[in-house]
């Protein structure tokens, strides 16, 4: 009996005796014995039973089994071994008789005459029919029938109730003829089981073969097995061991390969109890050299198809295995046939998992390849733009923007379209993102303007203000008109009066307040909140949004006929992302003004931070990157640097080369000086990734040692020298 002696992390023991075939431990519901230590996986260990005695074998856990120190993946315990399981400790004690019994010699084992049903040579036996006159011949063949659709319809654990059917039978049966044969075939039926169990339970296909293998050669008494197995129009040895379950050296020159192929070609076992005088085998010359004495080679059957075969032989000994045990060892083929087809397909299904994880990884190394192409044809396509607009013939333009900081292409789309609209007194409906500078663009329309000299440019955000304050805001109202009206006040539209009126985030105003707005328009005229004179006004209406005032007049949220007032010219502004060539000048820009109003120096920018400005989407657009830069400014000394940005920047990871939009380079040497300065970095950082170990990084790198010593000389790299993660 095995006795275990379980010590929990908390120093709390359980005693544990059982006589099954097979244990398993660990955290798991499922498992023999569960044990309450978190370090353990669901099932950690299984203890077998067998003839060499019980055997330990790890379920491939990432903590590993260690036993007597040593860890390990598959050990034949002894009395008084200790097992070491995460935190837990297991005290191995074999019950008396039990220890003498495992520890038989292996080759004793291998010789023993009584396996699969040898002592009794007997293979028809007469069980009287209860209530009737004659007797009935009834052979194993047709026992192994019944065990067979047993648990065809019932599954393996049928197999527990035809047991206790035999041990009954082995009551009442003790002393006659048939108590040996019952014997056997329940010791068969029990070996049985136990293989079956840890068939079902393996699906590491390296593991179950050589289960299969060991299995085989121990229940056979054989003394070596080969088993080979089909791999595209092949046949492969994939285990070659001996009965100390050792490798066998050179397995290709050590079985008969024309009794192989003979199996492999027909599907049919084999079986020699002395091979080298039986006429009956193939020829085969091998035989003789091999001077093999018993020997048997069966299929292993799949879905109607021979997948492979199993041959093992004996060259000590002959008879070890006979014709009637020839049933009982190919229906375990056929079930060690399931086995390896299942775990074939579970090992199919990971390797393909892993090709798609590999395919995943290789299709976003050559994404990530297509953006730092597209981003350095970006900056070479930004030189060609550059030097296009600065040799092209430009239309002059007669106004002056320079208050509007960009020489973008779209920029200047825009100039150009403010250089024919600013002399006229038509309303401009100015459309762009939130921070994209409408209000310089309405500022530059007024300045530009004769209205300029004529009246003043007033300005209202109207979604910051509530109706009841916008009306007054907008229209004036008389003292006295409502709470807190104390004093007669002037709306915006009689202080523009021969000036120009800004009306930001237009969208956002009221229905209510749209159809007020409309009358001015219409009229020219308004009339102040509490008071019934009209007045004349005269004024130019600029009006923006940063929504789609289309869209909203779908939604039925903008009045359509005020829409078509305020949109006689339309225009939008670009966002600062699609007109990134204008980066570096906004920057230059802004250090100056802050610079100026500080007071101080102005700051610098170096290069790597300048690629991370360039490459960032900014979502608030110039008004971010002024906030941003204002923000630099006050975290840095004398240089801006990629530590003074803030974490939505610094996130980007990029690690690109130190490119600012050219601004009179060659293209050739822009691009020279990208590629040295990407390899640089690439060789330092791979070098301090691997402690300047130089073989090493060359490996890596996938240059020689001669040409990593050239580049580290060409680019005087040192250890310590900063540089490799910008």
């Amino acid at each position: 009996m095995l006795r275990l002696t379980i010590t929990l992390p908390n120093k709390q023991q359980q005693i544990y005796e059982s006589t099954e075939p097979v244990i398993t431990l660990g955290h798991g519901k499922d498992c023999t014995i569960i044990i309450p230590d978190p370090d353990l996986s669901d099932r950690h260990v299984q203890i077998e039973r067998s003839d060499a005695g019980y055997k330990l074998v790890d379920l491939e856990t990432k903590s590993g089994t260690v036993v007597n120190g040593v860890k390990v993946n598959v050990q034949l315990l002894e009395d008084g071994d200790r097992v070491y399981i995460g935190e837990s400790q297991i005290l191995i004690e074999l019950g008396d008789g039990d220890e003498s019994e495992m520890k038989t010699d292996r080759i004793q084992v291998l010789r023993s005459r009584r396996r699969l049903g040898r002592p009794v040579r007997r293979r028809r036996v007469v069980l009287p029919k209860p209530g009737a006159p004659q007797q009935k011949v009834f052979t194993f063949d047709d026992l192994r029938v019944v065990f067979d659709s047993l648990i065809e319809e019932q599954g393996v654990e049928a197999l527990d109730s035809a047991r206790k059917m035999l041990d009954q039978l082995y009551e009442e049966h003790k002393g006659q003829p048939l108590y040996e044969t019952l014997e056997t075939e329940r010791d068969n039926l029990y070996r049985m089981m136990e293989v079956n169990k840890l068939l079902n339970s393996e699906l590491n296909i390296k593991k179950l073969l050589e289960y299969i293998m060991d299995s085989m050669i121990e229940m056979t008494g054989a003394e070596r097995g080969f088993l080979l197995l089909k791999e595209k129009d092949a046949f492969i040895i994939k285990v070659a061991r001996n009965f100390d379950r050792e490798a066998i050296k050179k397995p290709e020159f050590k079985f008969s390969h024309s009794i192989a192929e003979e199996v492999l070609r027909n599907g049919k076992a084999i079986i020699s109890a002395d091979a080298m005088n039986d006429q009956n085998l193939p020829a085969a010359g091998s035989v003789s050299e091999l001077r093999l004495r018993s020997l048997l080679c069966m299929p292993f059957r799949a879905k109607e198809q021979t997948m492979g075969c199993l041959y093992i032989d004996n060259r000590l000994e002959a008879g070890v295995f006979m014709e009637g045990d020839l049933p009982f060892l190919q229906g375990f083929a056929d079930q060690a046939s399931i086995a390896i087809e299942n775990a074939r397909l579970l090992e199919d299904l990971q390797t393909k998992q892993v090709e798609l994880s590999k395919s995943h990884e290789e299709v976003e190394r050559l994404n990530q390849q297509l953006r730092e192409k597209v981003e350095r044809q970006y900056v070479e396509l930004a030189k060609v733009k550059q030097d296009l607009i600065s040799t092209q013939k430009t239309i002059e333009l007669k106004h002056d923007f320079s208050a509007i900081i960009g020489k973008s292409r779209p920029m200047l789309d825009v100039f150009h379209v403010l250089d024919r609209v600013i002399d006229t007194d038509e309303p401009v409906f100015i459309h762009g993102e939130s921070g994209t500078g409408k209000e310089l663009i309405a500022r530059a329309i007024h300045f530009n303007s004769k209205r300029a000299k004529s009246g003043k440019l007033m300005s209202e955000n109207v979604s910051a203000i509530p109706d009841t304050l916008l009306e007054s805001e907008l229209f004036g109202h008389e003292k006295g008109s409502f709470t807190g009206a104390v004093a007669l006040k002037q709306g915006l539209f009689e202080l523009a009066h021969k000036g120009t009126l800004f009306l930001d985030e237009v969208g956002d105003m009221s229905v209510d307040m749209q159809k007020k707005l409309l009358r001015a328009l219409q009229e020219g005229e308004i009339r102040r909140v509490g008071g019934s004179t009209v007045i004349k006004v005269d004024v130019r209406v600029i009006s923006a949004s940063n929504k789609d005032l289309a869209e909203l007049i779908k939604a039925h949220q903008f009045r359509e006929d005020l829409f078509y007032r305020l949109n006689v010219v339309k225009i939008t502004l670009p966002p600062l992302r699609e007109r990134k060539e204008d980066i570096p000048v906004l920057v230059d820009h802004f250090l100056e003004k802050i610079a100026k109003e500080k007071g101080a120096e102005k700051r610098k920018v170096d290069d790597v931070t300048y690629w991370y400005l360039q490459n960032y989407p900014w979502p608030g657009n110039v008004r971010e990157l002024e906030n941003e830069l204002r923000r630099a400014v006050a975290m840095s000394d004398d240089l801006i640097t990629v530590d003074c940005l803030k974490e939505e920047i610094r996130s980007k990871d990029l690690f690109k080369p130190n490119i600012k939009i050219p601004t009179g380079s060659a293209l050739k040497d822009i691009v020279k000086d990208a590629i040295e300065d990407v390899e640089k970095k690439v060789i330092l950082k791979v070098l301090e990734e691997t402690s300047w170990k130089k073989s090493e990084a060359a490996r890596l790198l996938g240059v020689s040692r001669p040409t990593l010593d050239a580049k580290i000389e060409a680019y005087q790299l040192e250890r310590g020298q900063k540089g490799a993660g910008g």
